[in-house]
């Protein structure tokens, strides 16, 4: 498939057509380059298309239009991949028609680290503003990258707790990436694109219309493995993001609140309708475990045949003469602090090394 961003950017100009449409199109004829000099009347017997949007792919702009906002892009210092791409994000391409393409700034591949959104109400609370900073900070220092909508409220403070130990955040616009929004979060988006990255599905110079917030939490849900809402009213744009995540058999955490709260009224209910309740960062680190990839049988007897560090092998080392030991134990052997052993364990686990227990409790692969 191409991974030449212009035929994409043709392909999204279309009024009407969207990522539903384009995928349908893409399924049927591989390429988008096929699509774009396919007849009118082949493209019309395509389930889903008809004539009228088979008229207007036959009249689209052509490649002169979608070489200019390739320069208008970089200019702005924006970058484009296609879905055919192999950097664009794995999360994001499992999801049910995802993007045809994505503008970013910053450091893409940050979406390609194990990743958790955190999202909640713009109206918040000084307990919904700790715990939003609080879980990012925390879940940030294992190596996890914060997701969220850089909305005033529950957004603003997950961005600031990933960034605050230069840990890694993926802003998702609702908007072009040329016409931040809010504007009380100009500079948070200018940190975010220089130490993480800022995303949008939507071309240069688009304005942020209230339709396009539905499709911004799909991505912000589409690019986690797990979505954390912190707060949320009856009727929060969170429970959308929610929803989306549930869509896209994704993992839905809620953090409880007081039942007299009407800012707690949609985690509650979440919780009610079986999300996984958060008091605690490992709360999440334990439910996404599964989500990571499959891990290599070892025996406690053998020395892995993989590269470890001085620190990793300390680990690996201290586990043989015992049958399972706990972070904080582990962190005391080695003279290391329990965020930084808990990343170097989860290391360990991507390497198939060890394995993790209930309690954050962890033991050699078997």
């Amino acid at each position: 498939m191409s991974q030449d961003p212009i035929p994409w950017l043709i392909l999204s100009s279309i009024p009407g057509l969207g990522p539903v449409g384009i995928s349908t199109l893409v399924d049927h004829f591989k390429t988008p380059e096929r699509i774009l000099n396919t007849p009118q009347q082949h493209l019309k017997n395509i389930s889903g298309i008809g004539p009228s949007l088979a008229r207007a792919i036959a009249q689209h702009k052509r490649s002169e239009w979608a070489q200019a906002e390739i320069l208008k892009a970089k200019k702005a210092n924006i970058h484009i991949v296609t879905r055919s791409d192999p950097h664009y994000p794995a999360h994001l391409c499992q999801i049910f028609a995802p993007p045809p393409l994505l503008f970013f700034r910053g450091n893409l591949e940050l979406c390609n680290a194990p990743t958790i959104a955190i999202v909640g109400s713009r109206s918040f609370t000084p307990y919904g503003r700790h715990i939003a900073y609080q879980l990012a900070r925390d879940l940030t220092e294992i190596g996890i990258t914060i997701v969220s909508g850089l909305a005033i409220g529950t957004d603003t403070h997950a961005h600031k707790g990933a960034l605050a130990q230069h840990g890694a955040t993926a802003a998702v616009l609702g908007s072009s990436l040329d016409r931040p929004y809010p504007p009380q979060n100009l500079s948070l988006f200018k940190e975010i694109c220089e130490r993480g990255v800022a995303v949008s599905e939507f071309p240069l110079n688009t304005k942020p219309d209230a339709h396009n917030f539905p499709r911004r939490n799909r991505i912000i849900s589409g690019l986690s493995l797990g979505t954390v809402v912190v707060e949320a009213g009856e009727r929060s744009g969170a429970l959308i993001t929610a929803q989306f995540a549930l869509e896209q058999n994704r993992e839905v955490f809620a953090v409880p609140g007081p039942i007299n709260s009407g800012r707690s009224v949609g985690t509650n209910n979440l919780i009610q309708q079986g999300a996984q309740l958060v008091h605690r960062s490992e709360d999440i680190v334990e439910e996404i475990q599964r989500h990571l990839p499959n891990h290599r049988t070892q025996t406690k007897a053998q020395t892995p045949h993989i590269e470890l560090n001085d620190k990793e092998r300390l680990i690996w080392e201290n586990l043989e003469s015992h049958g399972s030991r706990q972070v904080n134990e582990l962190a005391r052997l080695i003279d290391a602090s329990p965020s930084e052993t808990l990343n170097l364990l989860l290391t360990l686990e991507l390497k198939g090394c060890v394995t993790q227990l209930p309690g954050l409790s962890f033991q050699r692969t078997t």
